[in-house]
């Protein structure tokens, strides 16, 4: 492949990537708005179900994005190996990726992906154990009754 085909890969993967995160990102934000805005706690078959279904998900979502990550992380290699060659000397955009893969950005991507997901992971089961009504605010009821 020539460096070319190998930066389009590498552009095509990274949007995968982003996809992947923006799936991530909307899924926390839908379970942890709805556990927030319920009126009433889960029951025990709710949150059994909502560990099983969540916890899938998070396996799934973290090992699709850890592989895309190590796959972008060997083009990013191959490219590191053909900076020498006629074609990526004097290259800014070659140059780019040969910097991103001596700073190991691969490695970084996956310590930044296996510590957001056991993070959200941690703070959801939170969510799900301590379901909870919470107590009317007996302050807004005085304050609606003066206006």
């Amino acid at each position: 492949m020539t460096p070319y085909e190998l930066l389009d890969l590498a552009l095509s993967l990274s949007n995968r990537i982003d996809t992947h995160w923006t799936l991530f990102i909307s899924v926390h934000l839908a379970l942890i708005g709805g556990i927030i805005y319920v009126d009433r706690p889960l029951v025990r078959n709710e949150k059994f179900a909502a560990i099983i279904i969540y916890s899938g998900f998070a396996l799934v979502n973290y090992f699709m994005m850890k592989n895309q990550a190590l796959f972008l992380g060997s083009i990013y290699q191959q490219i590191f190996q053909m900076k020498e060659q006629a074609c990526c000397l004097d290259n800014s955009v070659i140059e780019y990726v040969v910097g991103l893969h001596e700073w190991d950005s691969a490695a970084k991507t996956l310590t930044s992906i296996l510590a957001t997901h056991i993070v959200m992971y941690i703070i959801l089961m939170l969510s799900i154990f301590y379901d909870r009504v919470l107590p009317k605010n007996k302050g807004s009821k005085k304050s609606m009754k003066i206006k």
